[in-house]
Order: C-alpha cells, then sequence, then structure tokens
C-alpha cells in the first residue's frame, strides 16, 4: 500500500474537501459535515437520509478529462464496502470540476496494478469513465 505523505494531504486534502462540500450544500442543499480521522472524508446529510463522500484531487486532470477510465486506488475498498451510499469525488487540479461516482460501480470495476512514481505494481479499480458524473465547481 501507498506510504501516507504528509505534505501531499496538507496540499490537498483541505482544499478539494471544502469544493465538495460547498457544491453538495450550494447545488443539491445538503448539508456535510467531515468523517472520523481515517474514516471516510465526508458524511452528508440529504435526500433519502445519509450518504458518504470521499475526496481525491487529481493532479493529472487539467481542462477535458481525457481518459477512458479513472484510476481509483484499491486501498479505498474500505469505505466502500463500509458504507453503501459512498460515492467518490475526484476532483481537478485546478479545483474547477469533479466527477463523482457509486463506491457500489466502483467495487464492480476490474482491478488493475499499475506502477506509479510512488510505488511499483499498486492495485487499482479500472472504471469507465462514462460512470462517472461529472459537474462543475463554485462558482456554478
Amino acid at each position: 500500500m501507498k506510504p501516507f505523505d504528509q505534505d501531499l494531504y496538507d496540499e490537498n486534502d483541505k482544499v478539494a474537501k471544502e469544493a465538495v462540500r460547498d457544491l453538495i450544500k450550494y447545488k443539491w442543499g445538503f448539508e456535510s459535515q467531515e468523517g472520523e480521522k481515517y474514516g471516510v472524508d465526508l458524511v452528508i446529510a440529504g435526500g433519502s437520509g445519509v450518504w458518504y463522500a470521499e475526496v481525491e484531487r487529481r493532479h493529472n486532470w487539467v481542462g477535458v478529462f481525457s481518459y477512458k477510465t479513472v484510476h481509483v486506488p484499491y486501498r479505498k475498498k474500505k469505505f466502500f464496502d463500509k458504507f453503501e451510499e459512498t460515492a467518490l469525488f475526484a476532483v481537478s487540479k485546478d479545483l474547477s470540476q469533479t466527477m463523482w461516482a457509486r463506491g457500489k460501480d466502483i467495487l464492480a470495476s476490474p482491478v488493475v496494478n499499475i506502477d506509479n512514481r510512488y510505488m511499483k505494481n499498486e492495485p487499482f479499480f479500472d472504471v469507465q469513465v462514462g460512470l462517472w458524473k461529472t459537474v462543475q465547481l463554485l462558482p456554478f
């Protein structure tokens, strides 16, 4: 598993979660709060009850998302297994847009192993881009 990197966390976590929280509040009218430490990122109250969101910032996404699949780290599986109503929000580098997919669609996707700058042979869910919904972030 990829080791935790405090610098990456500090650079990305707060701004990406704030962007998604604003989207959830102003676009859909739902309130959200931070999840527990080491738990899912956001807990959202609204709609048919409570649901959950995991948030990632994608530095390789600038402008139009031009890939056919989205790689979701396999280590995120624990959140999708624990809470059935969990979505993953992938936020663009410039924080102008996000795309989200349901955990059940991510879990149903094939797993591939990929070498990246952080580790070799890291497992990822290989999720078809058609399973994601893209949304403009603030300002709407």
